[in-house]
């Protein structure tokens, strides 16, 4: 059994021990448990697997009050031990709340930690999503709850096309650099059309269309321009729907310094009191870090300081399959077993998706076309002895594995201030 615990700077608002008895029920001093509403609460556990094959769950329920669907369900690695978090986050009290643990085993001491939740409805929302979809896997649920003061900007041109044959409709092309062009050319049209799903205002849309922007050359080189991924063409050509003029709509410069110059002209047009981006300390993407260190260096540039930052994750190194588990269960934070070297204390915030929304969310994933994924012979195949042998219960709405791991009933963020991610993440 491998021992790995995850490791989250985290500062909760409140804290307190709790013991998990032999039935599963928390046992703690009611009289110390402050209010619940509008709280995020997480236990923290030890957790350990009993299986190498066969991921642990907790499930949690509480007489007289019913989740939706499978929200009390939540799912763990295989083969591991260490510190872990349950979100409980979908209950309104603790009182007689029990937790089951199936195929893993849960410690006896643990510990509450409360944080309070954000409040995502004092101002305009800006979404910087690195890519189309990004936004959509995230935050789909909270950006259609609060559609109308909701921005998404999308930075890339998202054309990266290794063979032809990747082609979202095979034989459409018969050169790579004409696949790379539509590809580029349909994601833009994902980026300008999948929110208005979610009624999000078609004028507070944004794609910049920028390519080749990495960490090294934000900081390194941000006046020079780079070679465009898109062959004969600049960001100026994707920006024919964007809702707002920006200085570099004409120039078409693909510099890293104009991008963090649109995103500061953002910031002072929208003056958003939220902003969501990337979490740079755990995604290993690196266009997602450079659209945090981007966002960083645009909070330094711009005359306007947003209040909060809701970082989030959409790939983890080496794991594929996270959040863990079924369509519509449960989950809290991502696995992370390194100690964070940017941002120093986090709070988090788990956003609850009734179930309608859920549904919602899988018809705004198939809309984009790069999560069209083949279903091959060999994936049902594996699809088929995996629930035969497990007996998960996973739905499958589509052959991408996004729309297995990001239809789930909360989305959960790490949230630091605006002013600590700038200065953090800029202390290099």
């Amino acid at each position: 059994m491998k021992q790995l615990d995850y490791q989250y700077p985290l500062n909760p608002d409140w804290q307190m021990p709790v013991t998990i008895d032999a039935s599963g029920q928390l046992i703690f001093d009611k009289n110390e448990l402050p209010d619940l509403d509008d709280v995020t609460l997480l236990l923290e556990f030890s957790y350990s697997a009993k299986s190498k094959h066969k991921m642990g769950s907790v499930t949690l329920s509480q007489p007289n009050y019913q989740v939706e669907g499978r929200a009390g369900e939540q799912y763990f690695e295989v083969g591991q031990s260490g510190k872990r978090y349950v979100n409980l986050s979908a209950f309104e009290h603790l009182d007689e709340l029990t937790l089951k643990a199936n195929d893993c085993r849960m410690g006896e001491q643990a510990r509450l930690i409360g944080f309070h939740n954000p409040d995502v409805s004092q101002g305009p929302i800006l979404i910087v999503a690195p890519h189309a979809d990004d936004a959509e896997l995230a935050a789909y649920g909270l950006y259609a709850k609060h559609h109308k003061n909701v921005w998404i900007v999308t930075l890339y041109a998202g054309e990266t096309l290794q063979k032809l044959d990747k082609q979202y409709i095979p034989n459409l092309d018969t050169k790579l650099e004409e696949g790379i062009a539509r590809k580029a050319a349909i994601r833009h049209w994902n980026s300008m059309t999948t929110p208005l799903l979610a009624n999000v205002p078609a004028k507070q849309l944004v794609n910049l269309a920028y390519t080749g922007v990495t960490v090294d050359n934000l900081h390194s080189a941000p006046e020079i321009e780079l070679p465009y991924g898109v062959s004969g063409l600049n960001p100026s050509h994707f920006r024919q729907w964007n809702g707002v003029s920006l200085a570099n709509d004409d120039k078409g410069e693909n510099s890293p310094q104009s991008m963090v110059n649109e995103l500061a002209q953002l910031l002072d047009i929208i003056k958003p009191a939220t902003v969501l981006v990337t979490d740079p300390e755990i995604d290993p993407h690196p266009e997602h870090r450079a659209a945090a260190n981007a966002l960083a260096l645009a909070i330094k540039q711009s005359e306007y300081l947003p209040q909060q930052v809701l970082l989030y994750i959409n790939h983890l190194k080496g794991i594929h399959d996270f959040p863990y588990g079924p369509e519509h269960v449960t989950t809290a934070l991502a696995p992370n077993y390194q100690e964070f070297r940017q941002l120093q204390a986090v709070k988090v915030f788990s956003h609850q998706l009734p179930f309608s929304t859920q549904l919602n969310k899988v018809v705004a994933l198939d809309s984009m076309h790069d999560l069209r994924a083949k279903d091959r012979f060999e994936k049902k195949l594996k699809r088929w002895w995996k629930e035969k042998r497990f007996g998960y219960g996973y739905r499958y709405y589509g052959a991408h594995a996004y729309f297995q791991t990001h239809i789930k009933a909360a989305e959960v963020f790490t949230v630091v201030s605006g002013k600590a991610f700038s200065e953090q993440l800029l202390a290099r």
